[in-house]
């Protein structure tokens, strides 16, 4: 009887030790905090973190993360893709279009 007590009483220590094991545990090599997360494909609009492992984003969550480096985005917008490429380049203009400038 006192094996079964001693079994019940490490599995129940064993459960309450992981039940305060944070799931988001795992660290990131950057991680972006608090940013504006738009994206325009799953239609989300909210304050979220942003785990990145690998080079891809492994991880959006409400929850604290950890990182290998960290950004902090308060006040930010965090999304994929805004890119804009055009420009009004006076020496184009005047050059009739064979002047190259790059733009970023």
């Amino acid at each position: 009887m006192k094996t079964y007590l001693y079994i019940a009483l490490i599995f129940t220590f064993f459960i309450l030790l992981t039940a305060h094991t944070p799931v988001e545990a795992k660290e990131y090599d950057l991680v972006i905090l608090n940013g504006r997360v738009m994206d325009p494909v799953s239609g989300l609009d909210a304050v979220r973190n942003v785990g990145i492992k690998d080079g891809k984003i492994a991880k959006i969550t409400k929850h604290e993360i950890k990182g290998k480096e960290t950004i902090d985005a308060k006040g930010l917008v965090v999304a994929p893709g805004f890119l804009d490429t055009h420009n009004h380049n006076l020496l184009t203009a005047l050059s009739g279009g064979n002047w190259h400038c790059a733009t970023a």
